[in-house]
């Protein structure tokens, strides 16, 4: 079988990319003043240690007409002529767009691969894995079980458990483990089964695994959690605080690294359907059968070890539109939630509303703290070409 993904394609992408430069002369010319402006500032200096700390593999990757201006530290430097920093910059796009090419042909064939695949496991990959991190590994005979916790990802489903049936094959540089994360990944069917390949960090690896079939389940963090986890509150809520506002209609499971859990209910604790939970003075036990596992955690750590199998939207109010005389003095507001709900409207209704958009643009004062957003909002609108020429002219520094 042929791979689109592989390790050296990341390797050979992540070495094009090692020495990235600023694009315009007036990039150059804002940290130039910068630089003057911070007291101590050697940027010279920062620039000259940071070429040498990717030359020996910037070499490796680099054509040999930029190998002169690495040897005598021109590079990264604002004396790079013009001519020779935009052709830098264009083989960088290229290689980007290389690199782009080849993940996209990785979800191709993993688009086409999973059409034959359980329900379970098309929604999982109808969304990203990239950042996922492996917690679980299984082992049954021929059977693999291995689990990633998505919270530092893309996907809404918080927990995937894959389960690799029948595996003919498996090969890596080292056998995976707890702790790796997964940044690339590509499914090809093949004439007896699947194939799944992923690209994984902290150790780097690529690991390839063969199997005649593949089945998934999925859980969601409740939404309570993700709310609370933003607001940077988990820690200060207690067990008790915590489940009772969960929803009680919803079926509840309680995950470890070790094993999986019906909860039956949240009176006095947590009540499991096939197993026993018990607090002791500073750990958790949890019996599953003639298992014991230990955990060294407080009573309220226990919320993490909570999943649903019913995705809730944590913001689904922030969705609700605002009406169209509300929706100046929402935007303009100190508000937060009132505020977001106007630019969403905003954002999701631009030509109905472009007259409006254009009066709160030219009434809003751009500050530090709001550039980025707004850099958002504003290039939106403007690609739905409903912007004033004045709206404009402000923002045009901002605008992609």
């Amino acid at each position: 079988m042929k791979w689109n993904l592989s390790k050296e394609a990341k390797e050979k992408f992540l070495k094009c990319n090692l020495l990235p430069i600023h694009e315009s002369d007036e990039e150059w010319e804002m940290v130039l003043r910068e630089a003057e402006e911070e007291e101590g500032e050697n940027l010279q200096g920062r620039l000259t240690a940071e070429l040498e700390e990717v030359k020996k593999e910037l070499v490796q990757v680099l054509p040999s007409r930029f190998l002169q201006y690495v040897e005598n530290g021109q590079l990264n430097q604002p004396t790079l002529p013009k001519s020779v920093r935009e052709d830098y910059l264009q083989w960088m796009r290229e290689h980007e767009e290389e690199f782009e090419q080849v993940l996209d042909a990785a979800y191709d064939q993993t688009k086409q691969a999973v059409i034959s695949l359980p329900t379970s496991v098309q929604e999982i990959f109808a969304e990203s894995l990239h950042d996922s991190t492996i917690v679980r590994i299984v082992r049954e005979r021929d059977t693999l079980h291995l689990y990633l916790n998505t919270d530092g990802g893309f996907s809404t489903k918080a927990l995937i458990h894959f389960i690799f049936k029948k595996v003919f094959s498996e090969t890596s540089d080292q056998p995976i483990e707890v702790g790796q994360w997964l940044v690339y990944d590509e499914l090809q069917k093949i004439d007896n089964g699947y194939a799944f390949r992923v690209l994984f960090e902290s150790p780097e690896d690529e690991w390839t695994i063969t199997m005649e079939d593949m089945d998934a389940a999925y859980y969601y963090r409740p939404s309570v959690f993700v709310r609370l986890r933003d607001e940077d509150k988990l820690e200060e809520t207690t067990l008790t605080e915590y489940t009772e506002q969960l929803n009680p209609d919803h079926s509840y499971w309680f995950i470890t690294p070790d094993v999986t859990c019906a909860i039956q209910s949240f009176r006095a604790g947590i009540t499991l359907e096939n197993g026993k939970i018990e607090y002791g003075a500073k750990a958790l036990v949890v019996t599953v059968g003639n298992e014991r596992f230990t955990y060294n955690i407080e009573e309220r750590s226990l919320i993490k070890f909570i999943y649903t199998d019913i995705y809730e939207d944590p913001y689904a109010q922030l969705n609700e539109p605002v009406p169209t005389e509300e929706l100046e003095q929402a935007a303009l507001s100190d508000e937060l939630e009132w505020q977001v709900r106007a630019w969403n409207t905003m954002y999701n209704n631009p030509k109905e509303l472009a007259d409006i958009i254009n009066t709160i643009l030219l009434e809003i004062e751009m500050t530090e703290e709001n550039e980025m957003i707004l850099s958002v909002y504003t290039s939106h609108f403007q690609k739905e070409g409903i912007l004033s020429e004045a709206v404009i002219e402000k923002f045009k520094t901002i605008m992609e």
